[in-house]
C-alpha cells in the first residue's frame, strides 16, 4: 500500500516509515587531513623517544578501555566503578594462562574476553532491579571482591607479588619493543573505535540509548529491557577485559596493586573529560588523563621542585577531581564538544553559519 493513501478497510492513511539518508563518510579536504594523520601516526615512533612512545602505547590501551566504559556509562547511562576490576580480570587471565598453561597470546585474549563477559553478566543481573547510584555501588563491590580474590591467588597459589609474562609472538614476529607494540596497538585501537562507532549506530546501540532515556516507553515499544542491559554489560565488559589482557602482555607483569580504585576513577575521568557518549571523547580523554601524570612530573622536574612519591600521587588525584568538576560545570560535553566548535570555526570561517547553497545540496 502506498504512503498517504487510505486503506480499503477504512483505516487511516499510512505515513512513510523508511527514510533514506545520504551519508558521506569523508567530504572535501577531510581526505587530506585523514592522509596527513595516517602519515603522522605511522611516523610517530621515528619522531619521539622510547619514553614518550611507551606513554603513547599506554594511551592506546587506555583508549580501548575508555571506549568500553563510555558505551556503558555514556550511552546506556549505567555508571560503573568496576573498571579496574574488569581490567584486572583481563590481566590476571593473561597471567594465569601464561603461568599455568603456557598458552599462546591469542588464546589468552579469548579467555580474558570470555571471563570478562561472564563477570559482566553477573553484574548485569542485579542491575535489572537497581537504578543509577545502586548500580555503581554494585560494580564497586565487584571491584573490591575481584581485587581481594586476586590478592589471595597471588599469595596462596603463585606465592609471589606478581606474575611475569613473556612477550607475545606471531610466528617469526615478536612484540618485544615499544615500536612493534605501537603499530600493533594502533591497529587494534583503530578497529575498536570503528567497531564502537558502528555499534552506536546499530539497532543494539540505539536500544541502549532508548532504554537509558526511558525504560517504560522503551518497554511499551517492544524493547526488551533485560536484553538491552545484559547485552551492554557483557559487551563492554568483554572489551575492557580485552584491554586489560593487552595491557598485561605489554607491561610483562601482573600485580594486584596496579588495579586499585584510583585506576577506576582515572577511567571515569577519561570519559567525563572527553565527553559522555562520544567515541572521539573517549580517545581525547584517554590521551589527556594518561599523559597528565607524566606531564605534571615533567613540569615539576623542569621547575626543580622535589616532592615525595606519596605527595605526587595525591596531586594526581586532586587534578583528576578538578578536571571532573571543572568539565561538569563549564563544559559538560567534554573535549569532543570543544573539538567540534574549533573544527566548525575553521571550516566555516569567515562565516558563522554554513552557506545556504551548501545546505540545499545536502
Amino acid at each position: 500500500m502506498s504512503a498517504g493513501r487510505p486503506d480499503p478497510a477504512g483505516r487511516p492513511p499510512t505515513l512513510p516509515t523508511r527514510i533514506t539518508h545520504r551519508f558521506e563518510l569523508f567530504r572535501g579536504r577531510e581526505w587530506a587531513w585523514l592522509g596527513m594523520g595516517a602519515v603522522a601516526a605511522l611516523a610517530w615512533p621515528l619522531l619521539v623517544t622510547q619514553h614518550w612512545l611507551h606513554i603513547t602505547n599506554l594511551s592506546l590501551i587506555a583508549v580501548m578501555g575508555a571506549v568500553g566504559l563510555n558505551l556503558l556509562t555514556g550511552n546506556a547511562r549505567l555508571v560503573s566503578l568496576g573498571q579496574a576490576a574488569f581490567l584486572a580480570i583481563g590481566g590476571f587471565s593473561a597471567g594465569a594462562m601464561a603461568h599455568h598453561f603456557a598458552a599462546p597470546f591469542w588464546l589468552s585474549l579469548i579467555v580474558a574476553m570470555l571471563l570478562g563477559g561472564l563477570f559482566g553478566l553477573i553484574v548485569a543481573i542485579p542491575s535489572l532491579r537497581l537504578k543509577a547510584l545502586y548500580v555503581a555501588i554494585t560494580t564497586l563491590a565487584l571491584h573490591f571482591g575481584v581485587t581481594a580474590a586476586f590478592a589471595v591467588y597471588l599469595a596462596r597459589v603463585i606465592r609471589s607479588e606478581g606474575i611475569l609474562i613473556d612477550p607475545p609472538h606471531f610466528g617469526f614476529f615478536e612484540l618485544y619493543d615499544a615500536a612493534p607494540w605501537y603499530y600493533f596497538l594502533l591497529v587494534i585501537a583503530a578497529l575498536v573505535v570503528i567497531g564502537a562507532l558502528n555499534l552506536q549506530r546499530s539497532h543494539l546501540g540505539r536500544r541502549w540509548v532508548a532504554v537509558a532515556d526511558h525504560e517504560v516507553a522503551s518497554a511499551a515499544l517492544g524493547i526488551s529491557i533485560y536484553r538491552a542491559k545484559v547485552s551492554v554489560f557483557v559487551i563492554t565488559s568483554m572489551l575492557v577485559s580485552f584491554a586489560g589482557c593487552l595491557g598485561a602482555y605489554y607491561e610483562g607483569v601482573v600485580t594486584e596493586g596496579f588495579y586499585d580504585l584510583h585506576l577506576a576513577i582515572a577511567y571515569l575521568a577519561m570519559i567525563i573529560v572527553g565527553g559522555l557518549g562520544s567515541v572521539l571523547g573517549s580517545i581525547l580523554g584517554a590521551f589527556l588523563i594518561t599523559l597528565m601524570p607524566y606531564g605534571l612530573d615533567f613540569l615539576l622536574k623542569i621547575g626543580g621542585i622535589k616532592i615525595s612519591a606519596g605527595s605526587i600521587s595525591g596531586m594526581h588525584s586532586v587534578l583528576y577531581g578538578l578536571l571532573i568538576v571543572g568539565f561538569m560545570l563549564f563544559e559538560p560535553l567534554g573535549l569532543a564538544e570543544i573539538w567540534r566548535r574549533v573544527r566548525d570555526y575553521f571550516t566555516l570561517w569567515p562565516f558563522k553559519y554554513r552557506p545556504l547553497d551548501q545546505l540545499r545540496q545536502r
